[in-house]
């Protein structure tokens, strides 16, 4: 009897859990393993310049190795095809854009900073027309060897500008919250730059850098609290047919 008790508990635990929302949010995250480029990131489209896939060196494991000669060394997206890191982050629940980078050969100046841009055109493919929000991160000028992690947090969902972020139009007229908020809801590039906006830095050489763990966090999503209510919920009820 308390066998088949507990048996009619459990069954209707998960009948109840089955029927919840599935609306657990996770993180997207590029590895680089198994040759795999997620998010089609790119330094340049120069044939010329090393880029290729490591498989071993990175944070740990494989990562993306480029070369690139450019005053401003910058990671962007070569493809937004079914792309995980471009669309609705407001939806989405986005919450922060983070990267592990390596430069093993670059050129040291004062004032470069690591800084991240988000952009769009609103469907238009001219920037003119488009917004973009960009965040001055970890100050560059003197870089130190092996991987460093650079984390931007932002509520995709806010309905204001956030601390730390500038936001402009594509005709360079500074930007409002209801831009900030077209703008999460229609990324159609991003930029992992090695340069501060407004500073210009000499074109000297070649830089070598390398890319692991480009992360797109997310806020948990609510079914992920519902399923550990629901389970705690049912816990009691084991706990009970067991004496």
């Amino acid at each position: 009897m308390l066998h088949k008790r507990f048996g009619f508990v459990l069954l209707a635990g998960f009948g109840v859990f089955a029927a919840m929302p599935a609306t657990v949010n996770a993180d997207v995250i590029d590895t680089f393993d198994n040759g795999i480029n997620l998010g089609a990131w790119r330094l340049t489209t120069n044939p010329n310049m090393l880029y290729q896939i490591e498989p071993s060196g990175g944070n740990p494991g494989a990562y993306l190795h480029g070369q690139v000669s450019t005053a401003v060394p910058t990671w962007y997206v070569s493809n937004p095809t079914a792309n995980p890191f471009l669309g609705d982050y407001a939806a989405e629940g986005v919450t922060s854009f983070g990267f592990d980078m390596k430069i093993a050969g670059g050129v040291q100046v004062p004032n470069r900073n690591m800084t991240l841009h988000l952009l769009t055109t609103l469907g238009t493919g001219n920037p003119s027309l488009g917004i973009e929000a960009y965040n001055v991160g970890t100050d560059i000028s003197f870089f130190t060897p092996g991987w460093h992690n650079y984390t931007y947090t932002f509520d995709a969902a806010s309905l204001t500008i956030p601390p730390g972020w500038v936001v402009f139009k594509g005709n360079g007229s500074p930007g409002t919250n209801a831009d900030w908020h077209n703008l999460m809801t229609h990324i159609e590039d991003v930029h992992m730059a090695l340069g501060t906006p407004g500073f210009f830095y000499p074109n000297l050489g070649v830089w070598d850098l390398g890319l692991d763990n480009v992360t797109l966090g997310m806020a948990p999503g609510p079914g992920t609290g519902a399923a550990i209510v629901m389970l705690l919920g049912f816990a009691p009820f084991r706990r009970r047919t067991d004496r």
